[in-house]
């Protein structure tokens, strides 16, 4: 596998794959790299471009064949579960070998979308996603009212303007209600929960979240890579555990990130917002300096570690939640996050 390895300025630590943290508001520093130079800008933080020029995504094998997605009977709330039609194709940058590969990825099934396990094109299903539940924490948003913050919520300022960030009911995972975040200001506000009541949970624990941005999704202006974290754990620094990168053409990595970008590595850039629900898992063990990431049922292993110290987790005091970015959008960016639970076993995107 070919790498273009790039020689980055103090403000971001990380090569090829991502960089991006909630630093100070200073403008980005250029950026050395082969293919050229790019600058981020729009008051960024200090450690907020991402280097472009050449080719952004690794090479591997070929892709293994997508899997059928079948169109069929709407979901509970009016959302049809696909097109219609029986829909298959090749999947694409499925590769076994190598860093930065993505394993046991099937590719999209067409024109009409893929959907993977977990992911929906249509709305609500009508129901509360924590109604009997015994979850060691369960969000739903169904409380609280549209444009304030979910009950147990409070406000959590980062280096840009506060709000962009509130309850919806314009579109939902489960229930009524989702988490919006609509802005197109670099660091701006998210929500945080305490995560005192959950014990030795908060530091060895599985999560899950449901999300889903509007399409088509901006990228980063003057091609530079868009990273946007949807989920991070607060202790003595922030762990991204549910965390993207965009590529200038629309593609996506995952990531587990820390504000300094001293960790870690990234997945191949395979994955593409695609305005349908996506359901993202993570499990983190701070005793192991471990952690594991899932999107759609299937498992990340190019971004997965255990005993990696660079990881810098901690004990864990609170969960942030909300879209921020690091460098200006071409547009603004839209997405909603639902159905949030943390338990001491894997929850499933069921």
């Amino acid at each position: 596998m070919k790498r273009r390895f790039v020689l980055l300025t103090a403000s971001c630590a990380l090569s090829w794959w991502a960089c991006g943290g909630s630093g100070g508001g200073g403008t980005g520093g250029a950026m050395a790299s082969t293919g050229g130079r790019a600058t981020a800008t729009g008051g960024v933080s200090a450690d907020g471009g991402h280097a472009t020029g050449g080719a952004a995504t690794p090479t591997g094998g070929a892709g293994g064949t997508g899997g059928t997605n079948t169109g069929g009977a709407a979901a509970t709330g009016g959302a049809s579960a696909g097109t219609g039609g029986t829909l298959s194709g090749t999947g694409g940058g499925s590769v076994t070998g190598g860093s930065g590969a993505r394993t046991g990825t099937g590719g999209s099934g067409g024109t009409a979308g893929a959907m993977a396990t977990g992911g929906r094109t249509g709305g609500s299903t009508g129901s509360s996603s924590c109604a009997g539940k015994t979850y060691k924490l369960c969000e739903d948003f169904e409380s609280g009212a549209v444009d304030g913050l979910p009950t147990g919520w409070t406000a959590l300022k980062s280096y840009g303007p506060a709000g962009g960030v509130g309850l919806a009911n314009d579109q939902a995972h489960g229930g009524t209600q989702s988490l919006k975040t609509n802005t197109s200001s670099t660091g701006a506000g998210r929500i945080q929960h305490s995560l005192s009541a959950l014990g030795a949970t908060a530091t060895n624990h599985w999560g899950r979240l449901f999300f889903k941005a509007k399409t088509p999704a901006p990228t980063g202006q003057n091609g530079a890579y868009y990273h946007v974290t949807f989920a991070a754990l607060q202790g003595t620094t922030e762990n991204r555990v549910v965390d993207t990168v965009e590529d200038p053409s629309g593609k996506v990595q995952f990531i587990f990130n820390v504000p300094d970008d001293s960790c870690c590595t990234g997945s191949s850039y395979d994955w593409k917002h695609d305005g349908a629900w996506h359901c993202a898992e993570w499990q983190v063990n701070v005793g192991a300096q471990s952690y594991r990431f899932f999107i759609d049922g299937k498992e990340v292993t190019s971004i997965g570690f255990t005993g990696n110290a660079n990881a810098k987790m901690s004990s864990y005091t609170a969960l942030a939640l909300g879209a921020i970015f690091y460098v200006t959008p071409t547009g603004p960016w839209v997405s909603w996050i639902d159905d949030l639970a943390i338990d001491d076993k894997q929850i499933g995107c069921l």
